[in-house]
């Protein structure tokens, strides 16, 4: 019986030293200077992940490339293990997938969504997100030019104002998928957070919605913020001015250990996110996801335009 002890403390022990040795390892595996850049799969995604890649490269890092790794899914559990250093998440999708919110529980509000996602991550799991960047790749609501003058509306209170006085609380017709109109963050409660209705629901495939609006098959449309169709067939945002639709603004997510080695990556990828406002934002895609073009030459072209790397 003695033995079986002695036998299992030693185990034991063993145990511990190996752990320890493996978090030493872990520790040593964070090399100065030494970055794994990754990025999710969609255009603006993998525009992101390749400015990422270009200005670290030219500021002389060795960057390990694994862009188009995955979606969230995929790629944050990599951030976590450790297999990849750095990639860009939007702060609505790390309340909802890190913390667990629900889709209606997200604020609406820019700083207070960072805010929480910042503090919670670096707490519990070591991750800091750095500087967002300006544009909030949220849902919207647009409407042409042409009905933008004509109704002077600016904001969605405008409009919401204008179907209570001239359509006793009914107005207007919306171009949106499907999905839009069963989310629990979606057409129903929006008609409730606004108080009014829409008289008719167009539904469309996804992103067919904003050239819906602008042959004239729907009054108004709902989309994403960054779309470059929105430049594509010049249509109008109404400005959110209640705050229904949650922030997802995008910014750089690295491991702490990484960034306690390389300090300087924040104010040096600060440079970048800076200059992602929402106009900007949409004209970057408007290249890549319209106009077909690769996000690794986009994000090339961008860099050199702003100065941040040398043609």
């Amino acid at each position: 019986m003695k033995k079986v002890l002695t036998l299992g403390i030693l185990v034991l022990v063993l145990g511990l030293m190996a752990a320890a040795m493996i978090g030493c390892e872990a520790e040593d595996e964070v090399e100065e200077g030494r970055i794994v850049v990754s990025s999710k799969t969609f255009p603006e995604a993998l525009t992101q992940g390749w400015m990422t890649y270009y200005l670290l490269e030219d500021r002389g890092y060795d960057v390990v490339n694994e862009i188009g790794l995955g979606e969230v899914a995929v790629i944050r559990p990599a951030l976590e293990a450790g297999e990849i250093d750095l990639y860009w998440e939007y702060t609505g999708t790390g309340l909802m997938n890190v913390m667990g919110y629900d889709a209606e529980e997200l604020p609406g509000d820019e700083h207070e969504t960072f805010q929480i996602i910042h503090d919670y991550d670096l707490e519990e799991n070591n991750i800091k997100w750095l500087d967002y960047v300006p544009a909030n790749n949220t849902f919207v609501l647009f409407v042409t030019r042409e009905t933008q003058e004509e109704y002077g509306w600016e904001t969605l209170s405008e409009l919401a104002e204008y179907a209570r006085e001239e359509g006793g609380g009914e107005y207007g017709s919306i171009a949106t998928p499907a999905e839009w109109v069963e989310r629990d963050d979606g057409m129903i409660p929006f008609q409730e957070h606004y108080d009014f209705e829409f008289a008719e629901v167009v539904e469309v495939e996804l992103g067919l919605a904003y050239r819906a609006v602008e042959q004239g098959e729907a009054l108004i449309g709902v989309g994403d913020a960054t779309e470059g169709r929105i430049i594509q067939y010049d249509l109008y945002i109404l400005d959110d001015d209640l705050e229904f639709f949650p922030a997802y603004n995008a910014a750089p997510t690295i491991r702490k250990e990484v960034l306690e080695a390389n300090p300087e990556l924040e104010d040096i990828l600060k440079e970048l996110s800076s200059l992602l406002d929402l106009e900007t934002q949409i004209e970057l895609n408007l290249r890549t996801a319209v106009d077909e073009e690769d996000p690794e030459d986009v994000a090339w072209d961008f860099l050199v335009e702003q100065g941040l790397i040398e043609n």
